[in-house]
């Protein structure tokens, strides 16, 4: 799995509302800042299988999960992304190796 440091830091990357896009043996991911109903920002996550980017993949192929806006919060994204990959190995490696049955499965060709 790519390295917690992979994710920069809330100050210098996420507070310019950028957003991490990456992958891994099949799995693609993106943690981008969120603002709740209540103004209090949050880490949004979001863990999907390839071959398409974030826009081109249905919603309903896509897992997501909301942490605290904080450095702790960030180690718990990328702890829970990690779980995301070791629950569901074989579904990521089909992704990766498979990428067409892929793309048909998700009725995108």
């Amino acid at each position: 799995m790519n390295t917690r440091q992979s994710f920069y830091d809330i100050k210098s990357f996420y507070n310019k509302k950028a957003k991490l896009k990456a992958s891994f043996n099949g799995m693609r991911y993106q943690v981008e800042q969120s603002v709740n109903d209540d103004n209090t920002k949050k880490l949004r996550v979001y863990v999907w299988p390839e071959p398409f980017c974030y826009e081109k993949t249905p919603d309903k192929f896509k897992i997501t999960n909301e942490f605290e806006y904080s450095e702790q919060g960030l180690d718990l994204a990328y702890k829970w992304i990690c779980m995301c990959y070791d629950s569901d190995t074989s579904r990521w490696e089909h992704a990766m190796n498979f990428p067409l049955n892929s793309a048909k499965e998700m009725e995108l060709i």
